[in-house]
């Protein structure tokens, strides 16, 4: 009946097991390579323990080397797909919600309303 913060839920549960603390300190250790892009000692950390986990740990490495070159290509470079991802959402949320507009165009101005687009006026048209 205690309430206890999430880094100390962790902990109290962490002495139970030593099994358990040697993978959650795996999981750290990949995490942190993964987020701070060291492909390298990444895979190597992979490499190291592919034998020496469970089951479940080693379905998931062996997806990872798998996938190597994609899971490297996608740490090295600074492409992404998030902005346009994230827009899409944005787009079926508002169709969701919109429960069917009654034309296109109607639809088109929420979707351009939301994102903050503006849309040029034509200047060479008729006054």
């Amino acid at each position: 009946r205690q309430t206890l913060a999430p880094h100390e839920v962790v902990a109290k549960t962490l002495v139970f097991s030593k099994e358990l603390t040697d993978y959650y300190t795996l999981y750290q250790l990949l995490l942190f390579h993964f987020q701070e892009k060291r492909v390298g000692e990444f895979f190597d950390l992979i490499e190291e323990n592919r034998s020496k986990v469970n089951y479940y740990f080693q379905t998931v490495f062996r997806t990872f080397l798998r996938h190597k070159q994609y899971i490297k290509n996608a740490l090295e470079t600074d492409y992404s797909n998030a902005k346009l991802e994230a827009t899409n959402k944005l787009i079926k949320d508002i169709k969701r919600l919109g429960f069917g507009f009654r034309n296109f165009i109607n639809f088109k101005k929420r979707v351009f309303i939301t994102l903050n687009i503006h849309k040029k006026k034509d200047l060479s048209g008729p006054l």
